[in-house]
């Protein structure tokens, strides 16, 4: 981890956060009479980005008292995708480093937001009659990527608002799935792009996994049906740029939760263990991986009674790997979900174990966990706890 980003993310989620807004906002001659933290992301070794309610008046003494509701986003990020010159961005230098500030949706590295966030603007991009009636940011990681839903007449799409360039940019997105879309794969249709990062999405078939593992426990969907997706992935795929699988980050993410605070001895010890061990095991073969393989990026459908895959979604991770990597994060994300989850989870994971080494499984279904606590010592209303999250990953790392 970074120097001093254990202290960035205790001065950002902190009391002190509240000057950090005043010297941004000053510049606009605006005044900061309250803020809440909505969202903290810590990604080690690429800083800290937290998202702020931030409710400001005028600071002109003339002015009325009303008071407006901003949402306001501050980062220690070390700044390769952020252009010196990115409008509305505020640079504050201190002992731990350069802070950036903006107000949503300004944000630098994601010049096509505003576009996007704006039914008006956004409106010429998506299919359909009429105007847009209906426009929600369904996820947003500063800096990295942003997935809107958009509604015009009876059309449904989804805008991803990407990088306008390098890894992961747009470019690299549609590439991605125009390989995929070649072979058969069943990727949504790319219906429209920008210059500047937009990628226009047409809505997936069926309904999400996660609904059918909560209303049934996704009932006949077997690990075979699963593998038949990732087995449909292209050769060409291999031949894309690698990128780490979760549990190759094991030490990164241990440093996240160590610096929350909380959790940190189990979590240093989880990654030392995941690191050690995952050198031992019989990972198999490099092969076509998703890369980030798990019931939020699937959709099914009903047939003969049985849910059936449809749709696979979020190819941006798409690349050469293992496919143990692919089974773990499946079945982490699944014990994941809690009590609804876990008829899924033991029953995916028992799969699993037929088709790759189950020491193999364990050990890196262990480092997807230990990726997912380091996100859930930030969040609220979580399916599982973050005790449970590391009583999992530890349990599957017994002998």
């Amino acid at each position: 981890m970074r120097v001093g980003e254990a202290d960035v993310l205790a001065l950002l989620t902190g009391p002190d956060a509240r000057d950090v807004l005043d010297l941004a906002l000053n510049t606009a001659g605006v005044a900061v009479t309250d803020h809440r933290v909505h969202a903290v992301q810590h990604r080690p070794g690429d800083g800290v980005t937290v998202g702020y309610r931030v409710w400001v008046s005028a600071g002109d003494a003339d002015a009325d008292d009303r008071v407006a509701e901003e949402y306001m986003l501050v980062s220690s990020t070390a700044g390769r995708d952020v252009p010196d010159d990115s409008p509305g961005v505020v640079r504050l230098d201190g002992p731990d480093g350069r802070l950036l500030v903006w107000r949503h949706p300004q944000d630098p590295a994601l010049p096509a937001l505003g576009t996007a966030c704006v039914p008006a603007t956004v409106e010429p991009l998506v299919p359909g009659e009429g105007p847009v009636t209906d426009l929600v940011l369904v996820g947003y990681r500063p800096l990295r990527r942003a997935v809107l839903r958009v509604e015009r007449g009876d059309t449904t799409a989804y805008v991803k608002v990407l990088r306008p360039a390098g890894r992961g940019g747009a470019p690299d997105v549609l590439h991605r799935h125009c390989l995929l879309a070649a072979a058969g794969a069943p990727v949504p249709r790319v219906l429209a792009s920008s210059a500047d990062g937009l990628v226009v999405l047409e809505r997936a078939p069926g309904i999400p996994l996660v609904d059918a593992v909560g209303a049934d426990d996704a009932e006949g969907l077997e690990l075979a049906d699963l593998l038949a997706v990732l087995d449909a992935l292209p050769d060409a795929v291999v031949d894309l740029p690698p990128r780490p699988a979760w549990s190759q980050r094991a030490k990164d993410y241990a440093s996240a939760v160590a610096a929350s605070g909380r959790w940190g001895d189990r979590a240093t010890a989880l990654g030392a263990a995941v690191r050690e061990r995952s050198a031992v095991v019989d990972l198999g073969p490099v092969v076509a991986t998703h890369g980030d393989f798990h019931e939020g990026q699937l959709t099914v459908r009903r047939v003969a009674g049985r849910w059936r895959v449809a749709g696979l979604l979020d190819v941006d991770t798409v690349g050469p790997g293992h496919r143990v990597d692919d089974l773990a994060c499946l079945v982490a994300h699944a014990l994941a979900l809690g009590p609804a989850g876990a008829v899924v989870a033991e029953r995916w994971e028992n799969q699993a174990r037929e088709v790759v080494d189950p020491a193999a499984l364990g050990v890196r279904t262990a480092g997807v966990l230990l990726s997912l606590v380091a996100g859930a010592v930030h969040a609220t209303g979580s399916a599982v706890s973050v005790e449970g999250l590391l009583d999992a990953a530890e349990a599957r790392l017994d002998p």
